[in-house]
Formats: C-alpha cells, structure tokens, sequence
C-alpha cells in the first residue's frame, strides 16, 4: 500500500471527519503514536484471522466414520448371508 498516508494520534484526533471523508473516498492511512505505527484506517475491512471450528471439524470426521462403519459392517452381514445360501445349497443338492 505505497498511497497509504501517515496519521498520527493528534492529527485524527484534530481532524477526525476530514479523515473519515477521506477513507469514504478511498484512502487509506497509517496510525502512528510516538512515531510507531499502531493500526490502519482503511475502506475495506480487515481479512479475518478466522480460526477453526476443530468441534464442529471432528464431528464431521466422527459422523463420517460412523457412516462407513455402517456401510462395511452392513456388507459384510450381506456377504455372510450370500455365503450361508451357498453352504446351504450345496448341502440341500435337488
């Protein structure tokens, strides 16, 4: 951002509407206190520093094992009954 103005403390504090005008019309400036830049006065907000749900995360992840676990255990119970039939079959000949 090399059109970013500085500002210090004392200048947003004499001319706060001034500023604000100026952020409506697209500028965006550096807040400075003692010489150090403490924050940024910007049009846009912020990118968020989200953090993550690791909760709702690992529900997923648990519901999704469970899901599966489902599945395989039902397949298996299919398959020992297909192989059930055949043990019969080939016991019971016609």
């Amino acid at each position: 951002m090399s059109d970013m103005k500085t500002l210090t403390m004392r200048d947003l504090n004499r001319k706060t509407a001034r500023v604000l005008d100026a952020v409506e019309r697209g500028e965006a400036f550096e807040l400075r206190r003692n010489g150090r830049a403490v924050g940024y006065i910007t049009p846009r907000p912020p990118i968020s520093q989200r953090m993550p749900d690791w909760k709702a995360h690992f529900d997923r992840l648990r519901k999704q094992t469970a899901q599966a676990d489902a599945r395989t255990l039902s397949e298996f119970e299919e398959e020992r009954r297909r192989q059930a039939l055949r043990e019969q079959e080939l016991a019971n000949p016609k």
